[in-house]
């Protein structure tokens, strides 16, 4: 039998002694198959608008109570002027309308009141909670084009009909907070919704999206929302709220104007020493001035960046984008020669002025001019990579100068990996807390059970870039070597677990920044297949979420079965105010949460809110976190959302339409 083969493979043309091991791989998934309905790309993306909120200084509450026509009494309530001597005493009048020219109908403490014409009768409503309003409090009333009237009680909102029949809205049918307080309806028939927590858009007409909570401090000065009135073409909507007067504008953009904008904020508030990052602002509201502090990923973030801008200038050759991603670029090349070791990639950096009063984590770089910060994960690394990659693919390959300091630096930090197990060994002499991806951790040893796939999937994906990049075959060796001595190929089969293991967001976007080269660079059909089935695995875990990155990411191989106008309505609720601001969700009644808690022991929602109702800053925070944010002093670098938007553009996945004409 073995002869027979031998002579089998020399007929083959394949030589006996340089035959690779069959690759093992379990039957955990099923085989790669085309789903879904085929797509028409690119799709074009039109302009839409955008929420945006500011504080009226220009109106004390006072002269805002008269603009709109209010009369707020010593308790707060916003009073009818004309209040009829028919109504209860101690009612309290809210609103009053003329009912399609049959009556009129008023809102009190006590009840819903009604009368056939002026001068007639005013007679009470007899039934509420079901042939009628929810509650005998009525706090507001108004009516729109087709008749309805639309009540506003503690409990939710009631509708009467033009023919007069009920029936209410509340948490189980989309209405976030049921404490309504005030009402208004623009000409289109759209119902802003003032409550005790915030402020509600209803729009019963629409095909997409229906229901827009606007809460906290990006939307408005206060929650509790005393009045509100429209412009007369229905925005933009002011709000009298406890705090103060708030305006809630309708902005016209497109993706691409929020991704120049964000673009241009990086490069005047979000650098240091060429690194992208978050920042700090003297003022929330009117900064003047801000500071950049280290961050252990600043690697990570920085490369985010460097990708999104090296992908924008392959699709557009916009030479202001090749600049950016240069100096994003060899910001990292600095961390991977801060440390004096080459390949041993610092977390941060500080001036030494700042660095010599840290801990021992911070060493000074050899010229003394530094501090490096050691300790660097598996995080960063990931990171590196990916923009290794992409800098090389779309910038320096064309550029001799730099795509041979490219090379450089990839064998540098490669080598070092190899040279030390596949591990990131610090100046201590001992492995970094997270720097591993060698066999005997991530095959023997059960304590790194959930690093397994996707640090498999990391070195795998490293190896293939550093290969693409300098066109070493010692790093092709250590890939296939990996594949078929130690069945790496394998665990990437299950690099996103679930269920009763913990949901770990942050190595979603960790596995998913590993995902996007090796898809790309991998073209043997037996590993490609094997690659193929294991991010779809991860993608359909994690797909409701509706991440325009990891869709993106997955869309580049798979475009047909991919969620792309999830993606491109997760890019267009990204506020271009990348200010994190207090966000609060735990108190709404139309969200249900899990029975357990996240991995950090949070509670977490069941299913994760638009990304314009929630504080998102990066694609590793957990989507299902009901409430996050601060005092919109600290603002988000936004370069999460220049990633996504510019792979898109750059595969042909989305394109954009022409601009609009900017409506306030």
């Amino acid at each position: 039998m073995k002869l027979l083969q031998i002579s089998l493979m020399v007929l083959l043309g394949v030589s006996a002694a340089k035959a690779e091991p069959a690759i093992p791989l379990s039957n955990v998934l099923p085989p790669w198959e085309k789903l879904g309905v085929p797509k028409q790309l690119p799709i074009t993306v039109g302009p839409f608008t955008e929420h945006v909120g500011a504080i009226e200084e220009s109106f004390s509450t006072s002269s805002a109570e008269r603009a709109l026509g209010l009369d707020v009494g010593p308790d707060g309530r916003v009073r009818l002027i004309n209040e009829l001597a028919q109504l209860p005493t101690g009612g309290i009048a809210t609103a009053h309308l003329d009912a399609g020219g049959a009556g009129e109908w008023f809102g009190t403490d006590h009840g819903l009141y009604f009368r056939t014409k002026p001068g007639a009768a005013v007679l009470r409503h007899e039934d509420y909670g079901v042939d009628g309003p929810l509650a005998t409090r009525i706090t507001a009333l108004a009516q729109d084009s087709h008749g309805v009237l639309w009540v506003g009680t503690p409990l939710g909102l009631s509708l009467r009909d033009a023919n007069g029949k009920w029936h209410d809205i509340r948490g189980r049918q989309g209405l976030p907070v049921e404490d309504v307080t005030a009402l208004a309806i623009d000409r289109e028939d759209n119902v802003w919704i003032g409550t005790s927590k915030g402020a509600v858009l209803h729009r019963p007409a629409s095909a997409g999206r229906r229901w827009f909570y606007r809460q906290g401090p990006r939307y408005l000065p206060g929650d509790r929302v005393r009045a509100i009135a429209l412009a007369p073409e229905g925005m933009p909507a002011y709000f009298l709220t406890d705090c103060g007067v708030g305006r809630i504008d309708a902005v016209a953009t497109t993706l691409e104007q929020k991704a120049r904008t964000i673009e241009r904020l990086v490069n005047e508030r979000h650098r240091r020493f060429g690194l992208v990052a978050d920042c700090t602002l003297d003022n929330a509201r009117k900064p003047t001035k801000h500071i950049i502090g280290d961050n252990d990923n600043d690697g990570l973030w920085t490369a985010y960046h460097v990708t999104a801008l090296a992908l924008c200038y392959g699709a557009t050759k916009d030479e202001s984008a090749k600049a950016s991603a240069r100096a994003s670029m060899h910001a990292l090349y600095h961390l991977q020669s801060a440390s004096g070791t080459p390949g041993l990639v610092a977390r941060s950096i500080l001036p030494r002025e700042l660095g010599k009063s840290r801990d021992r984590q911070w060493q000074p770089t050899p010229d003394g001019k530094f501090y490096w910060k050691s300790d660097t994960s598996s995080d960063e690394i990931d990171g590196h990579y990916l923009a290794f990659y992409a800098y090389y693919e779309h910038i320096a390959r064309e550029d001799p100068a730099e795509k041979e300091q490219c090379i450089r630096q990839i064998r540098a930090v490669t080598d070092y990996i190899i040279d030390h197990n596949y591990q990131l060994i610090d100046w201590t002499g001992k492995r970094t807390r997270w720097g591993f991806w060698n066999p005997e951790s991530l095959n023997d040893d059960p304590e790194h059970y959930l690093e397994c796939g996707l640090n498999s999937l990391q070195i795998l994906s490293f190896l293939k870039v550093a290969h693409h990049v300098t066109g070493d075959a010692k790093y092709n060796t250590h890939y296939q070597k990996l594949i078929r001595e130690h069945g790496y190929l394998n665990n990437t089969q299950l690099s996103k677990k679930v269920f009763p293991d913990e949901d770990n967001h942050s190595d979603n976007q960790l596995g998913f920044v590993a995902w996007y080269p090796i898809l790309q660079l991998e073209r043997d059909p037996v590993i490609r297949a094997a690659l193929l089935r294991g991010v779809r695995r991860h993608y359909e875990v994690i797909k409701a979420e509706n991440s325009a990155f990891f869709t993106f990411v997955y869309a580049t191989v798979d475009p047909d079965y991919a969620n792309i106008m999830g993606a491109i309505e997760n890019l267009r609720q990204v506020p271009t105010d990348r200010r994190l601001w207090r966000q609060e969700n735990s108190h709404r009644a139309d969200v249900t949460f899990r029975p357990w808690a996240n991995r950090f022991g949070r509670p977490v929602l069941l299913k994760s809110l638009p990304v314009d109702e929630s504080a998102f800053a990066k694609w590793n925070a957990d989507p299902f976190v009901p409430d996050a944010g601060g005092d919109g002093r600290v603002e988000d670098d936004g370069a999460a959302y220049l990633l996504p938007y510019w792979m898109g553009r750059n595969h042909g996945l989305i394109a954009e339409s022409p601009a609009p004409a900017n409506k306030q």
